[in-house]
This record gives C-alpha cells, structure tokens and sequence, in this order.
C-alpha cells in the first residue's frame, strides 16, 4: 500500500477499530458503575456516547460510513454496559453465578426496557452524541478536502471568456 491509498487517507479501519476499543471501554464502564452503585445511571450512557465519538474523531476520519458506525457503537456501548451492569447486580443479591445471571437478565430485558423507556432514550442521546462528533468531524475534513481541491485546479481568465476569435488581434 502505499502513501496515497484511498482507504488509509479516509480512516475507515482505524475508526471503527477506535470506536470498538471505545465501545468495550465505556461499556466496561457503564457496566462497572452499575455494579458499584447499583443504579442505572442514564448520562453515563451518554458518556458513552461522547467516548466513542471523541475515539472515533482522534483518528482524524474522512469516511462517511464512521458517523452511522459510531451511532451503532454508541449504542452498542450503552446496552451492553447496561447489561453487564444488571448481570453483576443479579449475581450479587441472587447468589447466582454470572452465566444464570446473564441467561436471567437477558430474558428479562425486553420487558425491563418496557417498563423503563428512559434507558431507550439515553441509548438514543448517546448514539446522537457519538453520530454527531464524527459526523462533524468527516464534514469539516470534506470540506477542507473540496476546498484544496478547488483552490489547485485552474480556473479560466475571466477576460479570455470575452474574446472574439473572428476579429484581428491588436498588435502592440
């Protein structure tokens, strides 16, 4: 590969490998806080959100597909953080080892999420958070992109636009 190739220049393997670190990391978190205090903490799901964004924009993306990625990410993220978190709490208080636990949990999420929509909106607030940053981010380098772009290519002399090729040039 070389120092021009189109998929090292967009960022698209160091963002999503970025934003999977980053979804492992807060959702390790998320999970960790959960257990520690036992509360399901909706604006740490937003942090989420901002972790994966802020990992997914250090790599400097240009690619399209990363803001829609790291929306899924973020999202990923908090759901699973929110899961690890509940496993743990159950394994705690049922005495349970932490596959039963899992098996439990999961079983018991669809109905959790319906009685509490509040999770669904943070989930949704982190994904927006981690959309927006690298959305942002791939604009801006776009843009800069189409701008050295136009500034390289020549542009035609507005008075040559004027010339009349049918009459005698002036001599000087």
């Amino acid at each position: 590969m070389t120092d021009n190739d189109p998929h090292l220049a967009n960022g698209l393997l160091p963002g999503i490998i970025a934003g999977l670190l980053a979804t492992l990391a807060g959702a390790a978190g998320y999970g960790a806080l959960i257990a520690f205090s036992g509360y399901e903490i909706g604006f740490a799901a937003i942090g989420v959100g901002l972790l994966v964004g802020l990992a997914m924009i250090a790599v400097r993306p240009t690619s399209p597909v990363l803001p829609p990625l790291a929306a899924f990410f973020s999202l990923a993220g908090a759901a699973l953080g929110q899961i690890a978190g509940a496993v743990v709490v159950w394994a705690r208080l049922s005495g349970e080892d932490y596959g039963s636990a899992l098996v439990r949990i999961l079983d018991a999420f669809p109905d959790a999420l319906r009685n509490d929509p509040m999770s669904l909106l943070f989930w949704v607030v982190a994904a927006y958070a981690g959309f927006s940053f690298v959305n942002r981010r791939v604009k801006t380098a776009r843009e800069a992109h189409d701008a050295r772009a136009a500034s390289s290519v020549p542009q035609p002399d507005k008075a040559a636009e004027h010339v009349n090729y049918f009459e005698p040039k002036k001599q000087p």
